[in-house]
Formats: structure tokens, C-alpha cells, sequence
């Protein structure tokens, strides 16, 4: 199964990778993950995100992800720590 978490989208780092504020952890997730984790999206269902991943910059994906409320589906972790994850939207109050 795959590792999950949740939180709020907050300082942008590149065009394809931003700061997560994680607030909820799937229960039985294999790996820990802290409270702030740096997350390089290797596939992105959010809305205002053009699904050609060469339009993306910076104030794109602040506008689509700054506080707002994201479910990262963990793939692995690069040398650096970085996670890399298929991102999404999740609705408020849901997972």
C-alpha cells in the first residue's frame, strides 16, 4: 500500500515542488513523515494546473496549491529527503 498524507500547501521551492504543512498521516503508512516535508510532484490532479507539466512555473503552483488543502501519495524519497508524490486536491474536511 501506498504511504499517504495530507496538509496545506505553503512556500513554493521550484516550478514542479513546494513545502507541505502535514497535518493527517494514514494510518499504517510504512515510513514517519514530520510536520514539514518538501514534495516534488511527479503527477498532479489540482485544479488550475495545466496537465502539461513544461507550462508549469512558480506563481502557477502557488496559486493552485498555496493553502490549499493536499493529499500526497508518496512514491519514494530522493537522496536530498525530498519526497516525491502524485498530488492532489482533496475537499475540505475530506481525504
Amino acid at each position: 500500500m501506498t504511504d499517504i498524507i495530507w496538509g496545506n500547501g505553503s512556500e513554493i521551492l521550484s516550478p514542479d515542488s513546494f513545502i507541505l504543512n502535514v497535518t493527517h498521516r494514514k494510518n499504517g503508512n510504512k515510513e514517519n513523515y514530520s510536520d514539514v516535508e518538501k514534495i516534488k510532484i511527479i503527477q498532479a490532479d489540482i485544479p488550475g494546473m495545466p496537465q502539461n507539466q513544461s507550462e508549469w512555473n512558480n506563481e502557477i503552483l502557488a496559486q493552485c496549491t498555496k493553502d490549499a488543502f493536499l493529499k500526497c501519495e508518496i512514491e519514494s524519497r530522493d537522496a536530498s529527503g525530498m519526497i516525491l508524490a502524485k498530488v492532489s486536491h482533496s475537499g475540505v474536511g475530506g481525504y
